[in-house]
């Protein structure tokens, strides 16, 4: 299946905007900002440097890193997407901040123009991740650092009763939608396939027990989509998702995913 998050740009201008306003909206969710602040956190920003964010989208990682380098350092955006930087433009940030357009192929600045980078769930979407981290390579300066944060959709576990109708949904979806879901667990073996140095691997386990957390909304949509997909039955999916629902009502939801933090160094 197709991704929209590879490109945007691909998308009517009204999902476009749909989708930037759900990338801002979900940076909000309590799980999804401790996660933004570990990846932050393991970049370590120090003032007067000069930090990449890669695959900024609305730019939600690089206004965390801008107040963080100081007037004296700078923090650049890049994404693909033309929209997603006009919207990260109108969210405001500090005057240290900008943003260019690029696929990755050719980030349009020098070699070693940064002290280091930040890369957000962006190399599961992206056609070439070799290549965007050769790149990247090239711009960082050496002994400069990446910090790459990013899902593995093969980790997440779900209490069912259905194991079989559980197992089917989730590993279509994995298997299926939205990129390579298996980044999270390639991390390390592509970035030193791309030239870097491992400097540390670390695991964020994110558990959802109600509709605070993004695994309520996640699993509903993967049962939507299998079923629009003929990949399960409306019976399945009505039964499955009534499960869910029932769960989340009397206090018995449980759900869980990892995300990897792999920091490396040029």
């Amino acid at each position: 299946m197709s991704n929209p998050w590879t490109n945007p740009d691909r998308l009517p201008a009204d999902a476009v905007q749909s989708l930037a306003q759900f990338i801002n909206a979900r940076a909000d969710i309590p799980d999804q900002s401790a996660a933004h602040a570990a990846l932050v956190d393991a970049l370590s920003p120090q003032p007067g440097e000069r930090l990449l964010d890669f695959g900024c989208g609305t730019g939600v990682m690089a206004r965390r890193l801008a107040p963080l380098v100081g007037e004296s350092g700078a923090v650049v955006g890049v994404d693909i997407s033309a929209a997603m930087l006009d919207f990260a433009r109108t969210c405001g940030g500090s005057a240290q901040l900008s943003y260019q357009q690029s696929d990755g192929a050719v980030i349009p600045t020098p070699d070693d123009s940064f002290d280091g980078g930040a890369m957000a769930r962006t190399l599961l979407h992206v056609e070439k991740p070799h290549e965007i981290l050769a790149e990247l390579r090239r711009v960082i300066r050496p002994s400069g650092r990446l910090a790459m944060l990013e899902c593995d959709w093969g980790t997440l576990a779900v209490d069912h009763s259905d194991r079989a109708l559980t197992r089917r949904i989730l590993d279509w979806r994995t298997d299926t939608i939205d990129g390579n879901n298996w980044m999270g667990r390639q991390l390390v073996a592509r970035a030193l396939a791309a030239g870097w140095q491992i400097d540390d691997i670390s695991v964020l386990t994110t558990v959802g027990r109600d509709e605070t957390t993004t695994h309520f909304g996640s699993l509903r949509r993967c049962g939507e989509l299998a079923l629009q997909n003929g990949v399960i039955e409306q019976s399945e999916h009505d039964a499955w998702v009534g499960e869910l629902d029932s769960r989340l009502a009397a206090g018995l939801f449980f759900a869980s995913i990892n995300e990897y933090i792999v920091v490396v160094r040029r």
